[in-house]
């Protein structure tokens, strides 16, 4: 057993480690940290239960101690769990969770082979004509690397111990990009249904939708190729989706109104001082809103939040549609939207990078030309490791400096880079 086994072996048992201390804490401890009674998985066990006996009152933040974001028909996916009741319900959940993230690992794997399939002449020795030699040829060991990091980095840990819901996220849109990427009609349209369940449980997806259009500039013709029979396919998934949870809204209007209220008007935060709104969120919009509170300006959250994200949007977008019509177009702009959706979003956390660090790891798998590439490989090893002591550091340091930006450094450092990457691909 070489060192990369090893370490993939020993990523296992940290992981499962991680489970365990939730439970330890969940079950047996009254910690202000977490204990049974301020988990963040209390909103969705209320969430599930509530969609069933009050639903237009879903959206009533006085029912939960963290309000319910997500779209209504999510609601639902909770529901099993919080038939269970919470002590059993909670379990459940969190050991569903633990063997998600090995078919998270597994879908990885599966888009990487897909790709060198689909590319054969490319530079890239991975050995993938079955799941074993991941594990067993040495060719693969950046890979079986990269995957001990997903399952030891530490927003894993905080994805368990907060009880939140990341790791199945994460599997929605690795399941829609698999989906894509095997092409066709009915696996563009599964791939966007995929994405669109992905959108129910974290609304901000909703960002990677623009890198889903097949449009083109082609530059020998100086003008734009679009494909509207692939966009209908690749977007009815999401449009179904979403129009679903619509009627919810048409059927109760109050619904609508709490909805945009609890994710666009970025009024409901972790705050901790009661004067001002001071966040732990490393959001760039969350930063840029305390700076404006603090000054005494008043501008609208949600225009802040429209702002920033078209000022991030817009640049790489416009690079992503008139650089060459490569192989990884697809694979990046899942990556693209992203890591687009963490920095602007009003509340993002360190257990966020859950949904994240799998199209980081896809990135650098692919990517082994990329002269950058040694760089990205250590924001992805910062962001695994430091995110919680930064988060750490804020609430020793907010009185004096109100604002968690070690992530977000890392995170901007991480879309400089990418805009560099494509921009190199103009050339």
């Amino acid at each position: 057993m070489n060192k990369t086994q090893t370490f993939f072996l020993i990523a296992i048992g940290v992981n499962l480690f991680y489970l365990v201390l939730t439970f330890i804490f969940f079950y047996f401890f009254d910690s202000f940290l977490m204990n049974i009674n301020n988990n963040d998985y209390l909103s969705y066990h209320n969430a599930g239960s509530i969609v069933l006996e009050d639903l237009p009152n879903l959206y009533d933040s006085s029912l939960y101690l963290f309000p319910f974001r997500y779209f209504p028909l999510s609601a639902y996916f909770f529901t099993p769990f919080s038939l269970l009741g919470l002590k059993v319900g909670y379990f459940v959940f969190q050991i569903f969770n633990f063997f998600l993230n090995f078919i998270n690992i597994y879908l990885i794997f599966k888009i990487v082979q897909i790709y060198k399939n689909l590319n054969p002449d490319i530079d890239i020795n991975y050995e993938l004509y079955d799941l074993r030699f991941v594990y067993s040829k040495s060719e693969n060991k950046s890979i079986l690397n990269q995957n001990a990091i997903y399952l030891i980095m530490l927003p894993q840990f905080m994805n368990y111990f907060l009880g939140q819901i990341n790791i199945i996220v994460s599997f929605f849109i690795l399941a829609s990009l698999f989906y894509f990427l095997k092409g066709g009609s009915r696996n563009d349209f599964l791939g966007g249904l995929l994405l669109g369940l992905g959108i129910l449980i974290k609304p901000t997806l909703i960002l990677i939708i623009p890198f889903l259009i097949p449009l083109q500039y082609i530059r020998e013709r100086k003008r734009f190729s679009f494909q509207l029979k692939q966009t209908i396919q690749r977007l009815s998934g999401p449009i179904i989706v979403i129009a679903i949870s619509g009627l919810f809204f048409l059927i109760y209007p109050e619904m609508l109104a709490d909805f945009i209220e609890v994710n666009l008007a970025g009024k409901y935060t972790y705050s901790i001082v009661s004067d001002l709104d001071i966040n732990p969120s490393f959001s760039l919009t969350r930063i840029v809103i305390i700076s404006f509170e603090l000054v005494g300006l008043n501008f609208s959250n949600f225009i802040v939040f429209i702002v920033i994200t078209f000022l991030f949007l817009l640049p790489l977008y416009f690079l992503f549609t008139i650089s060459k019509n490569q192989p990884k177009k697809l694979i990046n702009g899942f990556f693209i939207g992203i890591l687009i959706m963490l920095i602007v979003y009003f509340d993002s956390w360190p257990h966020h990078l859950v949904i994240l660090a799998p199209f980081l790891i896809i990135f650098i798998l692919l990517n082994k030309d990329f002269e950058h590439l040694t760089f990205i490989k250590y924001i992805h090893y910062l962001l695994a490791t430091l995110m919680l002591g930064f988060w750490g550091i804020f609430f020793l340091t907010y009185k004096f400096v109100p604002f968690n930006i070690g992530g977000l450094v890392l995170l901007i450092l991480l879309y400089y880079n990418i805009f560099i990457y494509y921009r190199n691909r103009l050339k």
